[in-house]
């Protein structure tokens, strides 16, 4: 019964808590779409009423502003987007109650709630929380926050097939990934470029470990990459046409000196501090670790992608790249805050040692969280009218 009461209590307090950040992210969506702060909201309306955008979102812009007009399509946009980042925050419980079913399945939704809040560290040498900066609050851009909301049912899926690939494939498991995947890439392509590479130096090394025996289901999982790839090669022929936006765009290596390329390290560093000691404190120790070296190296292929190539034209300076890895952002978060549980279940406070690593671990969590909170407080406040910061 005490069981019991602390769950719903639990239940409860994440559901005010749910209730506030859906209100403060309707009214940031909204003050972006109406152009009362800047941010890239009205630049991707303008591209979608002009039908120069490739993404699904310019599809929804442009119903609700032929439905609705301009005014009130700005407050149903802004509630759009809340709904999806409602929404995102449910697919992420979602993947953790499957990756860890010795997790209390109440403690789910306050690790992906948390999760859409953390924030990079401040170092005293680095300390921009927005540009420059390695954070997963990244509400001025639509496209991105549409296409990240598949991305945990992408993952559960993939690794339904991949531990299976030695049997017998569920069909189920794969239209869900061939679908979710291509759902994500409609709204941005940023999450297929990190997630196919990945999963082809996979396939590959484990063709050659079982030397082709699993050659029809590698292949078949490879298989279900292909309606997205084809959306990508769709959109990139739209995206790199010379009459795009007035000038083309392309893609090139990223020229960075030594200084550069050591700062980028430390923005990724202090943006990842919670989730490398959650991996390294206990993800190791967990049976589901083999998936959790799955979303890590995603994760390191989205974020070499980032520091090796940019690209060129009206394009330029966009850092579109990044997108790749800030798309699997609340998902990382989500799973480090529950190994952080994980670990504080199994922590003996009598034993320094384990004591002295859960004070690190809260400690870290708490630093994401602030600086997070005040990403959140700061847009339309004391006077400031840029989101970025």
């Amino acid at each position: 019964m005490q069981a019991e009461k602390r769950s719903r209590l639990l239940l409860t307090l994440c559901g005010v808590l749910l209730l506030l950040l859906c209100w403060r992210w309707q009214r940031i969506f909204y003050l972006m779409c109406a152009d009362y702060i800047r941010s890239d909201m009205p630049a991707h309306i303008a591209l979608a009423l002009g039908h120069n955008d490739y993404s699904l979102a310019s599809s929804i812009v442009r119903a609700l502003w032929a439905v609705l007009g301009e005014a009130r399509g700005q407050t149903v946009l802004s509630l759009v987007l809340t709904a999806n980042q409602l929404l995102g925050v449910l697919t992420v419980c979602f993947l953790l109650r499957r990756m860890f079913p010795a997790l209390d399945g109440s403690l789910a939704l306050p690790a992906a709630i948390l999760a859409h809040v953390c924030g990079p560290w401040i170092l005293p040498w680095q300390t921009e929380m927005y540009l420059g900066a390695y954070n997963g609050n990244v509400l001025h851009n639509m496209t991105l926050l549409f296409s990240r909301t598949p991305v945990p049912l992408v993952l559960l899926f993939f690794f339904r097939l991949w531990d299976a690939r030695e049997g017998r494939l569920r069909l189920k498991d794969w239209l869900g990934l061939a679908l979710t995947l291509m759902l994500s890439t409609f709204f941005k392509p940023s999450f297929l470029g990190a997630f196919a590479p990945a999963v082809l130096v996979m396939l590959i090394r484990d063709f050659i470990k079982t030397r082709a025996k699993g050659f029809k289901n590698e292949f078949l999982i490879g298989c279900a990459v292909l309606p997205s790839a084809a959306v990508l090669l769709w959109s990139s022929s739209v995206l790199f046409a010379e009459d795009f936006a007035g000038t083309s765009s392309g893609v090139a290596l990223r020229a960075l000196t030594l200084g550069g390329l050591l700062s980028l390290l430390v923005m990724y560093l202090r943006g990842l501090l919670l989730p490398l000691w959650s991996h390294f404190t206990q993800g190791v120790r967990e049976r589901e670790r083999g998936h959790l070296r799955i979303v890590w190296g995603i994760l390191g292929v989205a974020i070499l992608e980032a520091l090796t190539l940019t690209e060129t034209g009206f394009r330029a300076n966009d850092g579109n790249f990044e997108w790749g890895s800030l798309a699997l952002y609340p998902t990382v978060f989500a799973i480090a805050i529950a190994l952080l549980m994980r670990f504080l279940q199994r922590t003996d406070p009598k034993k320094r040692p384990d004591a002295a690593r859960a004070v690190v671990g809260l400690v870290l969590l708490l630093g994401h969280l602030a600086v997070g909170l005040y990403c959140l407080w700061r847009p339309g406040h004391a006077g400031y009218d840029w989101f970025y910061f």
